[in-house]
This record gives structure tokens, C-alpha cells and sequence, in this order.
């Protein structure tokens, strides 16, 4: 051990090791209050600022995901939309709905007592048109025709149906019934994708569903 009372304080090695070790304390504080001390806030701050830009990316990915699932679905429900579109004349045809029912009334070996254009009804973008028809025929023949409906070239929903009895040789039951069928103008068809947020929004806009003016007077 060093005998702290033989150190001799005024000799000049004593003096050059205190001076030396005053000067390292001294740098170090410079440095760390001028050096180290700003750029470790400013280290502090890009590290943070690079975790959330990593955060945002990682996000950003998973919505990217997300929108490429979102927009392969809509893909599909627009396929299956052109699809329905198809069986949707562009005005409502009483002449060409009669042509069919009687076509099919004959097909189901029935006959027809009545038919009654209903107004149509507006559905937003398109339009319900049922028609009141009785027909007279067989339990066979009610299976028949009611499966010919479902097959016509246009969408038919038929609904409301009631069976009563008829005294005839040929046929045994009356059948009163509701079909429905549909029409969309062609103002309100969709030819792209990017057509279903402006028709959207201009439907908002206005307020009120699309005008009938394309629809035909019933006769």
C-alpha cells in the first residue's frame, strides 16, 4: 500500500499525475455535456421514430391484405351481380311476360282465367312488377307449370298461392297466384367495379329512389 504521509504533494510527478487525471475528468465532461449527452437524445428520437415507422409498416401490410381480400370478394360479388343482371329486362314488358305464362300454361297442360298487371314497385336500384294470375288445371299440372316459371329467361317469384277446387272433367283444382318479376333501368346498371361508389353516392345525394320514366303503361 501507498503511505499517503511519505507522498510528497509539491514534487512535480505528484503534480503531473493530479493535473493528468483533472484534464480526463474534465474531456470527459465536455464530452458528455456537448457530445454524448445531444446526440444520445437524438439517437433516443430516431429509435423511436424507426419502431413506429416499422409499426405503420407492419399495419400497412396487414391492410394491404386486407384490401386484397376485400377487392377479390368484390370481384366475385360482381360476377354474381352480371350474372343476375342478365334476367333483368331494361323496362317492364307486360306483352313478353303473357307470351311466356301462356306458352307455359299450355307446356303444363293448364288454362288461364286471369291475369292483372300490379304497379311496379320501386326496390332502390331496381323495380318489382307482379302480375295477379288464376289458372285452371291439375295437381300434375300446378307441379308442372310452377317449375316452368321458375325456368323462364327473367326472374319470376311466385308467391301468395291458393288452390280451390273446380267442377270440370278435364280439370280439378283453380290456382289464384302472385308472380313477381323484376327490371332494372339502364341508367342503373353497373359496367365496372368503380361504378358502384358514384352510383352509390349519387343515390344519396338525391334522396329518392331512381325515376320510373322507362316504365311501361300497362294496357
Amino acid at each position: 500500500m501507498i503511505d499517503i504521509s511519505k507522498i510528497n504533494y509539491k514534487s512535480p510527478t505528484f503534480l503531473k499525475i493530479v493535473s493528468t487525471i483533472v484534464l480526463f475528468f474534465l474531456v470527459l465532461y465536455l464530452w458528455n455535456s456537448m457530445s454524448y449527452g445531444p446526440n444520445k437524445k437524438i439517437i433516443d428520437k430516431k429509435q423511436q421514430k424507426l419502431e413506429k415507422l416499422k409499426s405503420d409498416l407492419m399495419r400497412a401490410k396487414g391492410s394491404g391484405v386486407r384490401v386484397e381480400q376485400l377487392y377479390s370478394e368484390l370481384n366475385r360479388l360482381f360476377t354474381q351481380y352480371k350474372l343476375v343482371e342478365e334476367l333483368l329486362p331494361d323496362k317492364r314488358d307486360m306483352t313478353e311476360f303473357i307470351k311466356k305464362i301462356d306458352l307455359a300454361v299450355k307446356q303444363a297442360d293448364a288454362s288461364i282465367s286471369k291475369i292483372d298487371q300490379k304497379p311496379s314497385l320501386s326496390k332502390g336500384y331496381y323495380f318489382a312488377d307482379p302480375y295477379n294470375i288464376k289458372i285452371i288445371t291439375t295437381f300434375n299440372g300446378l307441379g308442372k307449370f310452377l317449375s316452368l316459371v321458375a325456368n323462364l329467361p327473367f326472374t319470376a317469384l311466385v308467391s301468395n298461392v291458393k288452390i280451390g277446387k273446380v267442377d270440370s272433367k278435364k280439370y280439378s283444382i283453380s290456382v289464384s297466384m302472385t308472380i313477381l318479376t323484376h327490371h332494372m333501368e339502364t341508367s342503373q346498371r353497373i359496367t365496372k367495379i368503380e361504378e358502384l361508389k358514384s352510383k352509390k353516392t349519387k343515390a344519396i345525394k338525391k334522396g329518392v329512389a331512381p325515376s320510373r320514366k322507362g316504365e311501361n303503361k300497362p294496357s
